[in-house]
């Protein structure tokens, strides 16, 4: 399964995914362990910082186009994490994971005109998860949000029915079983 994912991936990476707006890639396996948030959006990757889209916004949308036009393609993305408020965290928890910080974690999502691969490798270990459907949820912040006025997200699923109050209770709920397998692979909120 890995070979051929591995196969599928450098065939799609050389058949002219950077038709459309979208790069050409180096292999996964080829990324650098020195690389930086800086590489990932002079590379053209679709960058999110600590939860939102900053960077690669129209790779994004061509990737889109593809997928409803039913192409095969690949986008890399690249997610980054800081430790934006250490008030937020016990002192000791802090303590604990500010050497963990910053983060970024690099994933490519594939296409084959029928299923999405989403494909990372962390500390040695390979991950491959499928999903039938990308799903997109937009949303309207509360009245007493003080953060952001709109969200909008695109999260894999396998069930084209399912809402994002489902996947939120599955989120939340306490009882075994109402998790909905899922995966936000972007996101992005208008901030007040």
């Amino acid at each position: 399964m890995k070979k051929t994912f591995a196969l599928l991936m450098l065939l799609v990476i050389l058949t002219g995914c950077s038709a459309n707006n979208i790069p050409t890639y180096l292999l996964y396996k080829e990324i650098p362990q020195n690389y930086t948030l800086e590489n990932a959006k002079t590379d053209k990757l679709v960058v999110f910082e600590n939860g939102s889209i900053t960077s690669g916004q129209s790779v994004w949308d061509a990737f889109l186009v593809k997928t409803e036009k039913k192409e095969s393609c690949v986008v890399r993305l690249a997610y980054y994490y800081t430790l934006e408020d250490p008030s937020r965290y016990s002192p000791e928890h802090y303590e604990e994971i500010k050497d963990d910080y910053p983060v970024l974690y690099i994933m490519d999502l594939s296409f084959d005109g029928t299923e999405f691969t989403l494909y990372s490798i962390e500390d040695g270990i390979e991950y491959t998860q499928q999903y039938r459907y990308l799903k997109q949820f937009t949303e309207d912040s509360p009245p007493i949000s003080a953060i952001y006025t709109k969200m909008e997200m695109y999260i894999l699923v396998n069930d084209n029915e399912v809402t994002w109050e489902q996947i939120q209770h599955g989120m939340f709920s306490s009882i075994f079983g109402d998790i909905i397998d899922h995966r936000t692979v972007y996101s992005k909120y208008t901030l007040k």
